[in-house]
């Protein structure tokens, strides 16, 4: 199972604080780096967030988000190593140009070390502002992975989809990785399931037990044997519960488990002590 560490890209971020996480995961031998994404936060919505009970996250229109792909792309100019990835961009946020460009102009600055999360996006109130569609999000998410895959391997293309249309354009640069380059689809649901197994994208998960994440892959393999799985846990303080999440996420068939927490002065201790003992 490999490791990655989510940036402090939210609450608090700042030059110094991105650049001593991903050094030092860099250094320790982490095999990534990761960031998510939100434009603007409206200052209400319904609670539909699928990570906590009440439906409501622990952000609000206060809450300051460093932009995912300027992030990673300043966090590219001072790594070598270390892939670079985005755990969601929400697709009611963009639209598939601007993914493309984006992310080819992300993996030709790290020289191919980009992977690309998607997602529908729950926040329905943050697409409306941005004035983007919120309608029928699995079925224009699916078309958007097709687009990517054009824009980033053919001189120009177009496409004529039932939500996405786009005449014929060349969008460059291509991505070093090309069509290889990893694609991730967020979510917990099995809609997410079937989008990754039959679009050739791993399956990336959020604040699960192991139980309901291993319930996820079993669904996820049956379709596609082989595919990946990646789980995102936020970190104990409590050194004696590293040992339990780590094997648990293990036993669940997890191949990539991305460990964060709200960033404060211990985070880079809390890292250090996590690699000493996993890596």
């Amino acid at each position: 199972m490999r490791f990655g560490v989510m940036l402090p890209s939210y609450l608090r971020p700042s030059r110094e604080t991105l650049l001593g996480v991903a050094r030092t995961a860099e250094r320790l031998g982490f095999d990534s780096v990761w960031t998510n994404s939100h434009t603007v936060v409206p200052a209400s919505f319904k609670p539909r967030y699928p990570y906590s009970e009440d439906g409501m996250p622990s952000w609000n229109a206060n809450t300051a988000w460093a932009d995912a792909m300027t992030t990673l792309g300043f966090v590219a100019a001072a790594t070598e190593r270390v892939r670079l990835g985005v755990a969601v961009v929400p697709l009611i946020i963009t639209d598939p140009i601007t993914l493309a460009k984006q992310s080819a102009t992300v993996d030709l600055l790290s020289n191919g070390r980009f992977e690309l999360g998607l997602g529908a996006g729950w926040l329905l109130e943050e697409g409306r502002a941005l004035g983007h569609p919120t309608d029928h999000r699995q079925e224009r998410l699916e078309e958007t992975i097709e687009v990517l895959r054009l824009a980033w391997t053919r001189p120009t293309f177009s496409y004529d989809g039932r939500f996405v249309k786009i005449p014929e354009v060349g969008v460059h640069p291509h991505p070093p990785q090309g069509e290889r380059l990893p694609l991730w689809i967020g979510g917990q649901g099995d809609g997410a399931v079937r989008m990754a197994a039959e679009h050739d994208a791993g399956l990336f998960i959020w604040l699960q037990t192991p139980e309901r994440v291993a319930e996820y892959g079993r669904k996820l393999r049956a379709r596609r044997p082989g595919a990946r799985l990646a789980a995102c846990v936020w970190t104990s303080q409590e050194e004696r519960l590293w040992d339990g999440q780590v094997r648990a996420m293990e036993k669940a068939g997890v191949d990539l488990m991305v460990i964060g927490r709200r960033y404060d002065d211990r985070q880079i201790g809390e890292i250090e002590r996590f690699a000493s003992e996993f890596l």
